[in-house]
């Protein structure tokens, strides 16, 4: 078969490695044949989907052959509700990387570039590579972001800075004041794009306020998802929030029926089940410590973290680890695609799935 084809491919796609997600355990059971896996490696929420969005889905068998509401309203009244912003401001996607990949489109080309941190969710890259645009990569202070150093790595052609707040997969966070000080020195004609994907998660005081930066900044787009805290990450569903203009923009350009009839309906309910979310929190938080604390006894170096997971190294070969992890039934993820060398990157699970982790990894150090 001819490749020729294959010769007018965008410039980046070329140099791209596709997302790897976690493995699943369907494939973990086929291949080694246990009776319980348990799956740490994608930050998914331990306790499952809200049970309210759980309760709706009977309603909807009779309307399954109609498309779904194209402008999303019943669920955009319910953010905007919750955000406290206007209706105007949101948009939904098919989770929330479908907004990221909007962005790209709308301000990314092959004579463009965008900005984001060395050890940043990789999806930044393949966006900005599959517009044809370049992406700078700015060092990493302490495994973080250094914003007060994103201003200086501008280039004429920049036009989207991407920061992960907190980032995946290094658990780090940029404080308020941190953001706050980066925006006032970019370039209103340059998009910046606050990924609040586990935003619920963090317990800092002094973390980011993104509505409050919202309402100052006319070139900021903030994504959230439905994925993490709620529960829903195989409906796919996440949205963005930014002044009604660029929300209009972005419009332009998403697909009709984005996001399905269930998706919709269900994270309509799943934003307002304040008690998951509660216990949520409350679970991550406990166990966070006391992961944290067993993984630093065994003498692992381990990232500190706001998020719902802990990415940490020792003496193993990252990948080799991994593997003798799934033999034993758990599932972890390597981050080595993240210039992260023989680093795991654990999701917080319960406690009775932290036990199985820690005493697996126990065997094998």
């Amino acid at each position: 078969m001819s490749s020729d084809i294959l010769n007018n491919l965008n410039p980046g796609i070329e140099d791209l490695h596709p997302y790897e997600p976690g493995r699943s355990i369907d494939e973990v059971v086929a291949e080694f044949g246990h009776n319980e896996v348990v799956k740490l490696a994608s930050n998914e929420n331990p306790l499952g989907a809200s049970p309210k969005a759980l309760s709706i889905l009977r309603e909807f068998e009779s309307d399954l052959h109609l498309y779904p509401d194209g402008n999303g309203t019943k669920l955009k009244k319910e953010i905007a509700n919750y955000e406290n912003i206007p209706f105007g401001n949101i948009i939904i996607g098919n989770g929330s990387n479908e907004i990221l990949e909007l962005a790209a489109r709308a301000f990314l080309n092959p004579n463009t570039s965008s900005i984001a941190s060395k050890h940043a969710f990789v999806v930044y890259k393949i966006v900005t590579q599959s517009a044809g645009a370049s992406l700078i990569e700015v060092p990493a202070c302490s495994w973080g972001h250094d914003l007060d150093s994103f201003s200086e790595h501008l280039e004429q052609s920049t036009r989207a800075i991407f920061i992960a707040n907190p980032n995946n997969p290094t658990g780090t966070y940029n404080s308020h004041k941190e953001v706050h000080s980066l925006l006032k020195k970019v370039p209103s004609s340059v998009l910046v794009v606050l990924d609040c994907a586990y935003f619920d998660y963090v317990t800092k005081e002094d973390y980011v306020k993104p509505i409050d930066l919202l309402r100052e900044f006319d070139n900021l787009l903030i994504t959230k998802t439905f994925s993490k805290i709620h529960g829903l990450a195989s409906i796919r569903v996440g949205y963005g929030l930014a002044n009604p203009s660029l929300i209009e923009v972005l419009n332009r350009i998403r697909q009709p029926f984005n996001v399905n009839t269930l998706a919709q309906a269900m994270a309509s309910v799943a934003i307002n089940d304040h008690e998951h979310i509660r216990q949520s929190i409350e679970l991550n938080s406990q166990q966070y410590e006391f992961l944290f604390d067993k993984l630093s006894q065994l003498g692992l170096e381990c990232i500190p973290s706001v998020g719902n997971f802990i990415a940490f190294k020792g003496d193993f070969i990252g990948k080799e680890m991994f593997n003798d992890l799934l033999k034993k039934g758990v599932i972890v993820r390597p981050v080595d695609l993240y210039d992260m060398k023989d680093f795991i990157r654990v999701t917080i699970g319960t406690e009775a799935e932290n036990l199985k982790f820690l005493t697996a990894l126990e065997e094998l150090l």
